[in-house]
């Protein structure tokens, strides 16, 4: 016996609701191993290094706050315009731009996004990087516009 007109329309309704359901759900935070440093006359700043596009792309989505010796570099090149935003961010974050081994600007700061729209945030010229720490952590370490950033 065919399905009734009743369960098939259920049926199709639950069909037509599983792919958003897949795209809503957010991916599992990822944790990149330490593979570069930013040493300050205070201390070293371990930092993980994104390395294929996906890894880009998530970022610090969905991860627990940063300590404070602790970022994450996104490497740039040749310097281009860039912005990132905090989408299914957890936590608020300073962005540190790099140009040639020298702060270029920081957004510091900014709050966590957990819905759509989220703002971009880009800095006013070409960057070769950008390093994402806990916020409020570039004042606390006197990161400014100039200071020197040489990370190895």
């Amino acid at each position: 016996m065919p399905p009734s007109p009743r369960r098939f329309l259920s049926l199709a309704l639950l069909l037509s609701l599983a792919p958003l359901a897949s795209v809503a759900a957010p991916a599992p935070p990822q944790f990149l191993p330490v593979s570069a440093q930013w040493c300050l006359s205070g201390g070293c700043l371990d930092l993980e290094v994104p390395k294929t596009q996906e890894q880009y792309r998530r970022g610090l989505m969905q991860r627990p706050a940063l300590g404070p010796w602790r970022g994450m570099w996104f490497r740039f090149s040749p310097a281009q315009s860039v912005g990132f935003w905090m989408h299914q961010c957890l936590v608020p974050l300073d962005l540190v731009f790099l140009r040639d081994g020298k702060v270029v600007e920081i957004k510091a700061q900014l709050p966590a996004c957990p819905r759509l729209p989220c703002p971009s945030y880009k800095a006013s010229e070409a960057v070769d990087g950008v390093v994402e720490l806990q916020a409020g952590r570039a004042a606390e370490l006197g990161l400014t516009v100039g200071s020197a950033a040489v990370i190895p």
